[in-house]
């Protein structure tokens, strides 16, 4: 798929991934990422209603989509899965099927974020040891299970993102990589405006900290952050086909020789869920039935 991309992918380190990076700044940006999924310029509704409508269409339809369990695997504060958990559950239990089951995981849980969200639903649990992602771990039992990557497969260098395809075909049934940042031009102008905005939802989040918000606006680091790591998250963006290019790699097996003689079909898009330019690119994988 042509994705007009700008320039090449240069895997730049972000301010988010390191280990000196304030605690407020993460916590500010897992809560400006929540939002995100929540928000709608669009009739179509949020990006997490239209996620999960490429979820049930790919995966074959609402009884095909029932007989998975879903593992967020990089959930870090909860990510879409509190939004879509409800919305793909209704449509199930509105035609007779029965609600299925999401799983939280991360390298570094989220202990008391999770056990806020899991209290709000049955059908939401989580792991509250470390899950790698790059490690072929089974996590649903006897069911079926789809790995979801939820804005978050940009983080992983090469050799990471090889190891986290290769453990997806070899422990899952199906995986969902979900961006929106790209090295494209409507991807650059959405960070863009996301930027303005995260001004004023920190206001919203920190208003009983005046402190905090003196800091922010004096200093305003947690903007400036957030502009620097939105402009990197796009330079990291990556291809259809250069993603696919990485399982190649990892394994010495083409696109070809996967769909052909192992039962996997691997597809990819792009949707435009938060008009006018916040575009949200899929690749996915599922395992046909032997």
């Amino acid at each position: 798929m042509d994705y007009n991309v700008l320039f090449p992918r240069f895997h730049l380190a972000e301010i988010e991934d390191q280990p000196w990076c304030p605690e407020v700044f993460r916590t500010n940006t897992h809560k400006f990422l929540a939002r995100f999924w929540k928000a709608s310029t669009s009739s179509k509704g949020s990006p997490a209603l239209q996620a999960s409508q490429i979820l049930v269409r790919e995966l074959g339809g609402l009884s095909k989509a029932s007989e998975y369990t879903f593992v967020d695997s990089c959930a870090g504060a909860g990510g879409p899965t509190p939004v879509i958990e409800p919305i793909l559950n209704e449509r199930l239990r509105s035609v007779g099927l029965n609600s299925v089951q999401f799983k939280l995981t991360d390298l570094w849980p989220d202990l008391k974020a999770w056990r806020e969200i899991s209290s709000h639903s049955k059908n939401i649990s989580y792991f509250e040891y470390p899950v790698d992602a790059t490690k072929a771990i089974r996590l649903s039992g006897d069911n079926k299970e789809c790995r979801m990557y939820n804005l978050c497969f940009h983080h992983f260098d090469d050799p990471a993102a090889e190891r986290v395809l290769l453990s997806a075909i070899e422990s899952s049934d199906a995986f969902f990589i979900f961006e929106m940042t790209h090295r494209t031009f409507p991807s650059l102008l959405n960070i863009v405006l996301i930027n303005f905005q995260v001004f004023f939802t920190t206001v919203y989040d920190w208003w009983w900290s005046p402190l905090h918000l003196i800091f922010v606006y004096l200093i305003p680091l947690i903007p400036i952050m957030n502009a620097f790591d939105g402009l990197v998250s796009c330079i990291r963006g990556r291809t259809a086909d250069e993603t696919w290019d990485l399982l190649t790699r990892s394994s010495g097996l083409s696109v070809e020789e996967w769909e052909q003689k192992h039962g996997w079909e691997l597809r990819s898009g792009r949707e435009i869920v938060l008009p006018p330019f916040g575009t949200m690119y899929w690749c996915a994988g599922i395992k046909k039935p032997n």
